[in-house]
């Protein structure tokens, strides 16, 4: 399948309007929105969290990158100072914002976890978008592939890695996963309990990278593993013993001895055994 599409809309000067950057700023909107509209009643304190989260999120989404390719960027140490969209990973935003985000309301754990679970929909969608922009864009491409739908980019403006090498369209596999998620939470909503549905968004789109590791570009870090493979593994990791936590203090209180009723006037008592 060939991307014949020019990837750059709008030129002003020095400054190119590219698809990447637009959807991306879409995606982060409607992710807000979705977010404020579905915690109408916790807006200040997912404003206070977005108001931390995104500056930290940016800021940690560039050094997960820079750590992801530290090869090309040991060769290239001025390169580190300048950010860029494509220079952002999405699993460090999602973790560093996520922590920062989490700790604004660490003093009340049930806000907590009514903010994300209002935020997991709007996280999901606004992925998607971006993710549609990095396909038109033709950033984001996985290894060469002889697949009927694998993609090529015909444009010398596309970020694609090469021309005319049929790659796996990684980032619409990732489009796709982060659509049916959105709209699985928001079917799921009211029907799974407290504090359940951002968890479930966190554990299904991190297995979901972990399996996009095999057809993604990215440079093993640890273990044979990349950066962001490893950032979704632990975060499951982190999710399971929490929801471990919280499973066993539920049953600690279902198997606390209940105090003994007492014993209305006129009521005789069981003889007690010796």
């Amino acid at each position: 399948m060939v991307i014949g599409l020019d990837p750059i809309w709008l030129r002003l000067g020095p400054f190119a309007l590219r698809p990447l950057g637009l959807f991306s700023l879409i995606g982060l909107a409607v992710g807000i929105w979705l977010t404020l509209r579905r915690a109408s009643n916790d807006r200040e304190a997912v404003l206070t969290a977005l108001a931390w989260a995104i500056p930290v999120g940016v800021l940690t989404a560039h050094v997960v990158h820079v750590l992801g390719w530290w090869d090309y960027y040991l060769t290239r140490p001025a390169d580190i100072w300048q950010l860029g969209i494509d220079t952002l990973s999405l699993w460090g935003g999602l973790v560093g914002g996520g922590v920062i985000a989490s700790a604004t309301m660490r003093h009340d754990v049930r806000l907590r976890a009514r903010v994300f679970d209002a935020a997991a929909p709007g996280v999901a969608l606004g992925i998607a978008v971006g993710r549609l922009g990095a396909f038109l864009e033709g950033a984001g491409q996985g290894l060469p592939s002889s697949l009927p739908w694998a993609t090529r980019y015909s444009s010398p403006f596309a970020a694609t890695p090469d021309f005319g090498v049929p790659r796996h369209p990684a980032q619409l596999y990732d489009f796709f996963i982060a659509l049916a998620l959105a709209g699985l939470l928001l079917a799921l909503d009211r029907k799974l309990p407290f504090g359940f549905l951002g968890a479930l968004f966190l554990v299904t789109y991190a297995a979901a990278r972990v399996v996009l590791g095999l057809v993604r570009l990215d440079p093993p870090f640890l273990f044979g593993l990349q950066i962001e493979q490893l950032l979704a593994l632990g975060t499951t990791l982190y999710v399971g013993v929490i929801g471990l936590r919280l499973l066993r203090s539920r049953l600690q209180v279902h198997d606390r001895p209940s105090a003994r009723a007492p014993v209305s006037a006129g009521a005789v008592e069981p003889p007690h055994r010796p």
